[in-house]
């Protein structure tokens, strides 16, 4: 009830921000071109392009937060789907090194919304990247559940910082975010969470501080 209350909240915020953030950077931008190099204005103006598409980013982010119970399933190929979420994540584990590493079972399709389970896939490798600021291993594994035969379940391993003790249970809370303002919004694992939690799913973490995460989804 409290994530939901929160997305019917942030979506209303979202779509009232959006159309004067629109506004402001589509005069932004055609102001910017307008400048020439090395004007006074120049700075200043490239601010504020650059600054209105992260807050377009975070708006966003906002609407997919509030839009999360709205989702069709089909029968799904999860080794091919995490494999396509995958490469929109290698690019980034090259420039941060990170080595990525794929141990993905042939399992029998599940009933799921694509779309959804990429966003989770690409969310939880995010953060497992970030958690590695000095580079490290990023394992994503995809099988059978040990305990429940009937189930699937997919792990996001890194070799970080780990998470603390104290804030572990905060991780899934809408805007908790231990990055510093600008580097995140603090919607990526709640939702992961409502997603999760829409596919009738659960989700686990298993974290020791210096030696690194493990996120498990069960679906």
């Amino acid at each position: 009830v409290k994530m939901a209350a929160i997305g019917k909240l942030a979506g209303g915020v979202a779509h009232e921000i959006n159309n004067p953030l629109g506004i402001i950077l589509g005069f932004s931008q055609n102001i910017a071109k307008r400048v020439p190099p090395g004007d006074p204005l120049e700075m200043p103006m490239k601010s504020i392009e650059r600054e209105a598409v992260r807050c377009k980013n975070l708006v966003q982010e906002l609407l997919t937060f509030s839009r999360v119970g709205k989702m069709e399933k089909e029968p799904l190929d999860l080794k091919e789907t995490i494999e396509s979420a995958l490469s929109l994540v290698q690019a980034q584990t090259k420039v941060k090194n990170v080595t990525l590493i794929k141990e993905l079972l042939d399992i029998p399709r599940i009933m799921a919304n694509r779309t959804q389970i990429q966003q989770v896939i690409v969310n939880l490798c995010n953060n497992a990247i970030d958690a590695m600021p000095e580079g490290g291993t990023l394992t994503v594994r995809l099988g059978q559940a040990k305990e429940n035969r009937e189930a699937v379940v997919i792990e996001v391993q890194d070799t970080g910082q780990g998470i603390p003790a104290e804030i572990r249970s905060k991780i899934f809370d809408p805007f908790f975010t231990t990055k510093e303002i600008g580097k995140g919004t603090g919607l990526g694992l709640s939702l992961v969470y409502e997603m999760v939690q829409k596919h009738q799913g659960r989700l686990t973490v298993d974290s020791e501080v210096g030696n690194g995460t493990v996120f498990r989804v069960f679906l």
